[in-house]
């Protein structure tokens, strides 16, 4: 299984009642979207499912890529990938699709570096969950790639690669 793991956009500053889980893209957070979304069409990368955490950037940039894909793409919205959501928890729903070959995940920091993080530690005793381990870190629109060697006891990987926004944008 691959797992592609995409930070949202760049989204509003404007913080809501609701502690910033309805902040939505800005118009640059979308270009830069629509952007990636092309990138990883010319990667050619195939993506069968996307994981998408609640919040309102989150799935606004699940969604882009799903327009992109022709929204050919099943999306769902998965709550363990909120802000105080647990890996053990999230790697346990990953482990449902073992037979998928290829899943998109949008989510936001801290979460997804520390995520990243914690896959493609080669030590169990190095594991930290739910910790900000600083060892990788996923720019805003940043796009990870791991290739999954284990789904149990715990979620493992290989790191195959990380691309900033800049690279992303080259290639678009």
């Amino acid at each position: 299984m691959e797992l592609f793991i995409l930070r949202h956009g760049e989204t509003s500053k404007r913080l809501s009642r609701s502690g910033g889980l309805d902040r939505h893209l800005t118009f640059t957070g979308t270009t830069e979207i629509k952007n990636i979304a092309n990138s990883i069409k010319k990667l050619r990368v195939k993506i069968d499912l996307i994981l998408t955490s609640p919040i309102l950037s989150c799935k606004q940039t699940g969604e882009i890529i799903n327009d992109l894909f022709n929204r050919r793409i099943p999306l769902i919205i998965c709550n363990d990938l909120k802000p105080e959501g647990k890996f053990l928890d999230f790697y346990n729903k990953i482990s449902k699709y073992k037979n998928t070959s290829s899943i998109l995940i949008v989510g936001h920091e801290p979460y997804l570096s520390s995520m990243i993080n914690d896959i493609i530690s080669n030590n169990d005793t190095d594991r930290n969950y739910n910790k900000n381990t600083k060892n990788i870190i996923l720019k805003k629109a940043g796009l990870s790639r791991i290739k999954i060697t284990s789904t149990v006891p715990k979620l493992k990987g290989e790191l195959r690669w990380l691309l900033t926004p800049r690279i992303l944008k080259k290639l678009s």
